[in-house]
């Protein structure tokens, strides 16, 4: 894989580290679930369905090859977690479920899109602040119709694009921020 591509994974990492302690752990994953369904006044039953689905994508990171006496990752853990699962179907379906359960979170409106204050907001659960990077210009690049609002074709492809492809031009390196060194 290029140092393009571990870039953006490390990126995706530093965003799933909500306690920044280096690590992601399952509690990290639990308060993601919990931080998007509490801020947006989710019922009970939505809370649990998006806490299982998180818990799902754990277990899936947690079958990498370097974990068997640890459980916690590494950003190094985390990228070869990745590298391991980069083909894997299964891995595929459950992320692209795990992505349908936060779009359909962040469509606060639940019109089926998400409009920039949805998109910008999600930023604010994941501890960005504003200036740390053009949110407008991320939407723009995802929203490829020019809509002003993204369905969720555009976002889980954008998703995908930012995971998977070793593009440096690709418009969505920033799905998840500012890319670290």
């Amino acid at each position: 894989m290029s140092e393009f591509w571990k870039r953006k994974i490390k990126t995706y990492f530093k965003a799933l580290d909500f306690d920044k302690d280096g690590y992601i752990s399952e509690d990290d994953f639990g308060e993601l679930g919990r931080r998007f369904a509490v801020s947006r006044n989710t019922t009970a039953e939505k809370r649990a369905e998006l806490t299982r689905k998180f818990r799902r994508v754990w277990q899936k990171f947690m079958k990498c090859e370097d974990l068997k006496t640890s459980k916690r990752l590494t950003a190094a853990i985390f990228i070869e977690s990745m590298k391991q699962q980069f083909y894997d179907p299964d891995f595929v379906a459950l992320l692209t479920q795990l992505i349908l359960g936060l779009f359909e979170l962040l469509d606060v409106n639940q019109d089926g899109y998400l409009q920039p204050e949805e998109y910008e907001r999600w930023f604010d659960d994941m501890g960005f602040p504003e200036e740390a990077f053009d949110r407008k210009a991320a939407f723009d690049a995802m929203d490829t119709n020019h809509d002003n609002k993204l369905s969720f074709d555009e976002f889980i492809r954008a998703y995908f694009d930012f995971v998977f492809s070793q593009d440096e031009s690709s418009p969505n390196k920033f799905f998840f921020g500012p890319l670290v060194d």
